[in-house]
């Protein structure tokens, strides 16, 4: 980055992101002389040009003030465009689209459905429901029967992004659209209830959650 101070802020917004995302990744200055990075971030406004990055499993994020460097990065060839002040929001969705590169880098949960063993990132957990035999956990791609109780699978996901909002159903905060009177509004579309007696508290857990992404 140009200053220290626009570094020190964008690897405080990268923890952010890996702990959302339940990602294990490090962040660090640029080295050459180091293994090739998953994702570098390059400020154009130090007027400096990104290396050559070598073949294989990396991204390059440019980031500048000025509008005009997005349409001149276009030959560097980029991953991403980052209009600085970068938000929390906007680094998201860069880094999504280079998922390819930190995709064996995620907190994945074993899930034991009939006779298979899924290993499911948490971050692809969108919601999860109790069933008569264990619990049905909804993934962006699909819906997998696991034979443990909805109360042993919340017991391994972490308490600050999974929140139990009654005594069926269990949401991950990160895919939540909006929150009303319905419920919680799901990436994959669905809208799961919440109890009288969780209504608060979903509130604040869900107020809590978007106040960081801010």
């Amino acid at each position: 980055m140009n200053t220290p101070e626009e570094e020190a802020a964008l690897a405080g917004m990268l923890r952010l992101w890996a702990r959302l995302t339940c990602a294990d990744l490090e962040t660090a200055p640029w080295d050459p002389a180091a293994a090739p990075p998953a994702v570098l971030f390059w400020d154009l406004d130090s007027r400096l040009p990104p290396p050559q990055l070598p073949d294989g499993p990396s991204a390059l994020l440019v980031c500048s003030s000025s509008s005009q460097a997005a349409i001149d990065s276009y030959s560097l060839h980029p991953d991403g465009f980052l209009h600085k002040p970068i938000r929390q929001e906007d680094l998201h969705a860069a880094l999504r689209r280079c998922i390819k590169v930190w995709w064996d880098a995620l907190d994945r949960l074993e899930i034991l459905s009939d006779r298979l063993r899924v290993r499911l990132p948490l971050c692809d957990l969108v919601w999860a429901e109790g069933a008569r035999r264990g619990c049905l956990v909804h993934s962006s791609h699909e819906c997998i029967s696991n034979r443990e109780s909805l109360s042993a699978l919340e017991a391994r996901l972490p308490r600050a992004l999974f929140f139990r909002c009654q005594r069926s159903f269990l949401v991950n905060l990160t895919h939540v659209q909006k929150l009303d009177s319905q419920g919680f509004h799901m990436s994959d579309g669905a809208v799961v209830p919440l109890s009288r007696n969780s209504r608060a508290a979903a509130v604040q857990a869900y107020q809590r959650l978007r106040r960081l992404m801010e």
